[in-house]
C-alpha cells in the first residue's frame, strides 16, 4: 500500500504546495509542478524513450491524456507539457513508456524547417550528389534537432513521384553524437505505388518477429508548416539496426543492389557462384561497411560452400558460413507476403551481415513497399526451389530436413501472423491511426476512392493468400504435437549436465520418426543437435509413454544456455514441428548456477573506481585498479582464475598463465579494458564509479565458484575502497593503502 499512499501524497502536494515534486514511473521520473491553474509535467530519464501521460481518479482505471500526445524524457532538460487542473476530485498521474520511436500504435508528427527558399531543388540535387541539405527537426513529443541533414532518396519512388518524394534524415549531420530517441538516421518513405501506405509498416512489423528487419510505422510530416501527409516511417539499415540483433556491430554489412545484371531472371546478386575472381563480384554486391579483413574472399567462400558443396555434405558445412535457420525464416516471410522486392523475385534488393563472433552471414530485410502483390496471391510457397538462379532456395530446400524446417516456419508464420483473424485487425489499427491524416494530405497524388479501393484489395489479398497457402499440399502435412518441454528442474552448476524432457505425440496416422534437442551456450553460432529418446520404449518395438529426453553438456558458471526441440513425423515427407514455434530465433533457456567457495586463500582487498592522479599504471595512465591479497603463508597460482563485474558472467576476464601471488602478498590488476598491454595485468573491463559488484572466481575445473566478492556504491575520485585491517568484513573509503603503492 506504500505506493498508493505515495501517489496520494503526490496529488496533495501538487495542490497544496508550490514546490516541485517527483516520483519514479517506469524507470523514469515524472515531475509535476503547479503553475497558476495548470499542472506542468516533465520526465527525467533516458532520452531514447518517451511516455504517454495517463490520469486516474481511483488508481485503478487509467486513461491516456490524448491531448498531451507523448512526452520525451531527458536526463537534464526535459520538455514540459501542461494540463488543466479540475475541481471534479482527486487526479493521479503516471507515465507509461511507449514502444520507442517506431511504436506502431502511434501516428507521430515530424516537422522539418528549411531556411532555404529553394529547398526542394536542393533536395533533388542532394539525391544525385549524396550531399545533405541542413534543416531543423521537431518531433511532437518535444524532441528537437537543429542540425539535421536531409536529402531525397529512392529510385522508382523518386522518379515516379511528382511532389511527395521519400526523404532520408541524418540526425547526426552536424553533431556526431546527436540522436533521435537513440537513432542517428531515419527514413520517410512515400510508399510509391501503395495508396494505402500500409504495406511496408505491416510487413516490417511481421518480419521483425522472425528475422533481421528494420522497424516501421506511420508518421505525419509537416515541412515549413505545410502538411505533406503520411509517410511510411522506417528505420535505417545501419549499425543501430545491427546492434539490436547481433552481439556487436563489428562485422561487414552488404547490400545486393536492385537490380543485378541480368534482371529478375538473373542470379548475380543471389549468392550464385561466379568463380574465384574477386572482381567478378564487385558489381553484384555493395560492401556498405568494411570492418574486417578479407571481406570479399570470405563472401566468396560462403558462396562457394553454398553452391559447390555436395548435397550429402551441405547440411553440415553450410551452417559454418550461413545462419541457415535465420535465412529460412527470412525466405519464408518474404514468400508469405509475396514481396516483389525480395530474394525469391529479384535475387537482389536485400542485405546481409557477416557476424564475426560466429563467422556466419545473416540476412537483412531491405524494402517492403512491394509486399502484398495482388498478382502473387497464388505464389508457390517453395518458389525458386527448382531453378538454378536462386541457390539459397534450390540448395537449402534440396535437403529434406531443411525443406521441412522451412515449411514448419511457414506454418508458424501463417498461424501466428498472416491469417486474416490477425492480419486484418493489424491493418485496421494502422487505418484508424492514419485515415483522417491521409484524407487531409493534399500532395498524395490520388483520391480517397483510390485509397479505399487499395485498402479493400489489401485485405482481399490477405484472405486469398492465406487460403492458398493453408491448403497447399506440402503445407497441409501434419507434424507431431509437442505437448510440453520440461527441464531443467534446478539451476545446474558447471559440473552438471542437465536433462531435458519433451512430451511428443504423433498426429493421426502419421506416426513419429524422431525427436531432437538443439542447444548452444552463446547467443550466437551453431546449435548442437542430439537425438532424444523415449526411455519408456520397449525392446520389442512397442511404443513408450511419449516422453523423450536427452542431456545437455555442462557449461561454465553463469552461462545462459539456449535450447529448443524438434519433432519429425514418420510419414513422408517427415513434417516437422518446433518448440518454441519460432526457433531458432526464440528458444527456451536456463542459466548455469554460480556457486560460492569457502575459505578462499585470496581475497579482493582494495579497489579504486575513479583514478585521476593517485596511481599510474606501467603505461603512465591513471586507470581503475583492483588489489588482491594472499592471506596465506604459501604462494597461490591464479592461472585460470577470473575477475568479473557481472554476476551472470563470472569468467569475464581470466588471469594469464603463470600469475603467482606471493605469500601474504598483494597483486594489482588494472581495470582498463587494455588486455593487450605488454606490462602489467590489465582486465577486460572498467569499474563503474557509480557503484557495482566485483567477483573473484575459481577455475573452470572448480566450476567457477565465487572465491570473494564485494559490492560498492558511489565512489569518490582518487579515494580507494578497502577492507579495514582490523575487520575483514568492513570496507572503508580512504587513500590508497601501502599494498597498492607497488604495482
Amino acid at each position: 500500500m506504500k505506493w498508493l499512499k505515495r501517489l496520494f501524497l503526490v496529488f496533495l502536494v501538487c495542490w497544496l504546495s508550490l514546490e516541485e515534486i517527483a516520483f519514479a514511473a517506469n524507470s523514469a521520473e515524472l515531475r509535476i509542478r503547479p503553475l497558476d491553474t495548470n499542472l506542468v509535467l516533465s520526465i527525467l530519464g533516458d532520452a531514447r524513450f518517451d511516455y504517454r501521460i495517463q490520469s486516474s481518479t481511483n488508481l485503478v482505471n487509467w486513461t491516456n491524456l490524448a491531448s498531451l500526445g507523448t512526452l520525451l524524457a531527458d536526463p537534464t532538460n526535459p520538455p514540459a507539457r501542461s494540463v488543466s487542473r479540475t475541481n471534479a476530485g482527486p487526479d493521479f498521474y503516471r507515465a507509461a513508456q511507449t514502444a520507442g520511436l517506431f511504436d506502431r500504435t502511434l501516428l507521430r508528427t515530424i516537422s522539418l524547417d528549411f531556411r532555404q527558399a529553394d529547398w526542394q531543388a536542393q533536395l533533388i540535387s542532394a539525391h544525385f550528389t549524396g550531399m545533405n541539405v541542413p534543416c531543423t527537426l521537431q518531433l511532437d513529443n518535444g524532441a528537437v534537432d537543429f542540425g539535421v541533414g536531409a536529402r531525397y532518396k529512392g529510385n522508382t519512388s523518386f522518379s515516379g513521384a511528382a511532389v511527395k518524394k521519400s526523404i532520408n534524415l541524418e540526425l547526426d549531420f552536424t553533431n556526431a553524437t546527436s540522436r533521435l530517441m537513440g537513432y542517428k538516421t531515419i527514413n520517410l518513405n512515400n510508399a510509391f505505388g501503395d495508396e494505402t501506405i500500409l504495406r511496408e509498416p505491416v510487413y516490417f512489423n511481421t518480419m521483425v518477429r522472425y528475422s533481421v528487419s528494420p522497424s516501421g510505422c506511420l508518421v505525419r510530416l509537416f515541412i515549413n508548416n505545410s502538411n505533406w501527409g503520411v509517410y511510411s516511417f522506417v528505420e535505417q539499415e545501419n549499425n543501430d539496426l545491427i546492434k539490436r540483433f547481433f552481439p556487436s556491430d563489428n562485422g561487414d554489412r552488404w547490400k545486393a543492389p536492385n537490380i543485378s545484371v541480368g534482371g529478375f531472371s538473373g542470379s548475380r546478386s543471389a549468392l550464385s557462384w561466379l568463380g574465384t575472381n574477386v572482381s567478378d563480384y564487385f558489381n553484384a554486391y555493395e560492401l556498405k561497411t568494411d570492418l574486417t579483413t578479407n571481406s570479399w574472399p570470405r563472401l566468396i567462400h560462403a558462396i562457394d560452400v553454398l553452391n559447390n558443396t555436395p548435397t550429402n555434405l551441405l547440411r553440415d558445412r553450410v551452417e559454418d558460413v550461413l545462419a541457415v535457420d535465420r535465412w529460412l525464416w527470412f525466405l519464408v516471410v518474404e514468400n508469405i507476403f509475396a514481396d516483389d522486392d525480395s530474394y525469391w523475385h529479384k535475387g537482389a534488393d536485400y542485405g546481409f551481415y557477416y557476424e564475426p563472433e560466429s563467422g556466419r552471414i545473416h540476412p537483412i530485410e531491405h524494402d517492403g513497399n512491394e509486399a502484398f502483390m495482388q498478382g502473387d496471391a497464388q505464389l508457390s510457397p517453395v518458389e525458386g526451389a527448382t531453378g538454378t538462379n536462386r541457390p539459397l532456395l534450390s540448395r537449402l530446400l534440396s535437403i529434406p530436413e531443411l525443406r521441412q524446417r522451412y515449411l514448419a516456419h511457414l506454418r508458424t508464420g501463417l498461424e501466428e501472423s498472416f491469417q486474416p483473424a490477425f492480419m486484418i485487425p493489424a491493418i485496421n489499427q494502422f487505418v484508424a491511426l492514419s485515415a483522417d491524416a491521409i484524407a487531409a494530405d493534399s500532395v498524395k497524388g490520388y483520391s480517397m476512392a483510390t485509397y479505399t479501393n487499395g485498402l479493400n484489395n489489401l485485405k482481399t489479398f490477405v484472405t486469398n493468400r492465406y487460403n492458398y497457402l493453408a491448403n497447399y499440399p506440402e503445407v497441409r502435412q501434419t507434424p507431431p504435437d509437442i505437448v510440453a518441454v520440461l527441464g531443467p528442474f534446478f539451476a545446474p552448476n558447471a559440473s552438471q549436465s542437465p536433462f531435458i524432457s519433451a512430451e511428443v505425440h504423433p498426429r493421426g496416422t502419421a506416426g513419429l520418426d524422431s525427436v531432437w534437442l538443439y542447444y548452444r551456450g552463446k547467443s550466437y553460432g551453431r546449435f548442437t543437435a542430439v537425438r532424444m529418446f523415449d526411455d519408456g520404449a520397449h525392446a520389442d518395438g512397442a511404443a513408450g509413454d511419449g516422453v523423450f529426453g536427452a542431456a545437455i553438456t555442462n557449461y561454465p558458471a553463469g552461462t545462459k544456455v539456449r535450447f529448443y526441440v524438434e519433432a519429425r513425423s514418420a510419414a513422408a515427407p517427415q513434417a516437422a514441428r518446433f518448440a518454441p514455434a519460432r526457433a531458432e530465433g526464440e528458444t527456451l533457456s536456463y542459466r548455469v548456477a554460480v556457486t560460492s567457495a569457502t575459505n578462499s586463500p585470496v581475497v579482493i582487498n582494495e579497489l579504486m573506481a575513479s583514478n585521476s592522479s593517485s596511481l599510474a599504471d606501467p603505461q603512465g595512465e591513471f586507470d581503475d585498479w583492483i588489489e588482491l591479497h594472499n592471506l596465506t603463508e604459501q604462494p597461490v597460482d591464479l592461472t585460470g582464475h577470473h575477475l568479473s563485474d557481472e554476476p551472470n558472467n563470472p569468467r569475464k576476464w581470466q588471469f594469464p598463465p603463470g600469475t603467482i601471488i606471493a605469500p601474504n602478498g598483494f597483486l594489482l590488476v588494472w581495470a582498463d579494458e587494455d588486455g593487450l598491454a605488454p606490462i602489467g595485468l590489465h582486465a577486460s573491463f572498467k569499474l563503474a564509479a557509480s557503484g557495482e559488484s566485483l567477483f573473484l572466481t575459481d577455475t573452470d575445473a572448480n566450476s567457477n565458484a565465487i572465491l570473494d566478492s564485494v559490492t560498492f556504491g558511489q565512489q569518490e575520485t582518487d579515494r580507494s575502497y578497502a577492507r579495514r585491517s582490523d575487520d575483514a568484513d568492513v570496507w572503508v573509503i580512504g587513500p590508497p593503502s601501502p599494498g597498492s603503492a607497488n604495482p
